[in-house]
């Protein structure tokens, strides 16, 4: 199974959803799922952003060394069984510009169709607001993962290549 977060810049929520993922696999032996991120503009500039988020995950004792963007494109609707959203735009965007629908990664964690959000750098507890978002992310992530699973079995019958609703499901 090859899944695929996506956000915005690829460069906070679905990297942190990408590196908390690779690190419940990496803990779990796991080596059936494959799991990277993507941007639907990852060529933005982020130089203002902030990248607590890396420091954060380090201090978690996850690897984050192999970071690096990728822009959204075509290609990841082959190169991926399963894409998730982290927020609304996400799901339309892929929806409009390709015509295909995606999970959002609440949706598959806790059935709620909410984004996954972070606050503006400016805030005065942004911080904290960064740090809540990576330990929600890594908590959620083994649960997400089981959801998948499940979800797949109960739509197919069987763990396999198949589209759950439209929808891409590995």
């Amino acid at each position: 199974m090859n899944i695929l977060f996506v956000c915005t810049d690829n460069f906070t929520r679905s990297v942190i959803a990408e590196f908390c993922m690779k690190d419940y696999l990496k803990k779990t032996n796991n080596a059936r799922v494959i799991v990277a991120s993507a941007g639907i503009r990852a060529n933005s500039d982020i130089s203002r952003y902030s990248k607590i988020h890396f420091n954060i995950m380090g201090e978690m004792g996850i690897d984050t060394s192999d970071f690096k963007r990728t822009q959204f494109d075509e290609t990841c609707f082959e190169k991926f069984n399963m894409i998730i959203g982290m927020g609304e735009l996400h799901r339309d965007y892929l929806k409009q510009q390709y015509n295909r629908d995606i999970f959002l990664f609440n949706e598959l964690f806790n059935g709620k169709q909410t984004p996954v959000n972070i606050g503006s750098p400016d805030s005065v507890d942004f911080a904290e607001q960064m740090n809540q978002l990576v330990v929600y992310v890594n908590n959620a992530i083994p649960y997400l993962l089981r959801n998948i699973e499940e979800e797949a079995v109960e739509q197919t019958g069987q763990v396999s290549t198949s589209e759950l609703n439209g929808r891409l499901l590995f």
